[in-house]
């Protein structure tokens, strides 16, 4: 398990995303919060943090160009391997396949799964996702259509499918 991490911030409209990669990928993904801090430590404790803009720069990149609608995938490196239990890991793997523009249910997800759990299980596991935006779980809905929850809350959820349907059809 890697003790240090690699972070840098970028500004994208109203929001300060905080992104903290490993050696081997990107590891978190977060806003920083009103007092500044950001809640890395909760997923990821005991960890020290450098900055290193150098190392962001392509993560950061990628997350302004996805913003600006020029990006639909992001082809960074993503490391949760410190993250979470082997089935956690596994919902994100799936979450993570998730066409862009699209939305499927939790429901949808535990289906998909070999080992599959209630959609409760799946739903928590994505609940936790350390990399918003770059494992899109906002594309992950209730089987009402309803949004259900979401780290960064209900109106960003709905700001990020809405900025994927806007795109869907452009440069396709």
């Amino acid at each position: 398990m890697t003790d240090v991490f690699y972070y840098d911030n970028v500004t994208i409209g109203d929001n300060t995303y905080f992104l903290a990669v490993t050696n081997q990928g990107l590891a978190y993904a977060g806003l920083k919060t009103a007092d500044n801090s950001t809640p890395i430590f909760g997923f990821y404790p005991n960890r020290m943090l450098i900055h290193d803009e150098k190392r962001l720069a392509p993560y950061v990149e990628q997350l302004k160009e996805y913003f600006a609608g020029k990006r639909r995938e992001f082809d960074v490196p993503i490391d949760i391997s410190g993250f979470g239990t082997p089935f956690q890991r596994s919902v994100l793997e799936v979450v993570n396949k998730v066409p862009y523009g699209a939305t499927v249910s939790y429901g949808d997800i535990a289906t998909s799964l070999d080992n599959a759990r209630s959609v409760r299980a799946v739903a928590h596991a994505v609940a936790l996702n350390p990399a918003i935006i770059f494992i899109p779980d906002h594309r992950i809905i209730m089987a009402n259509g309803k949004l259900g929850g979401y780290r960064l809350g209900p109106k960003e959820k709905m700001k990020l499918i809405n900025l994927e349907k806007s795109y869907v059809n452009v440069h396709s």
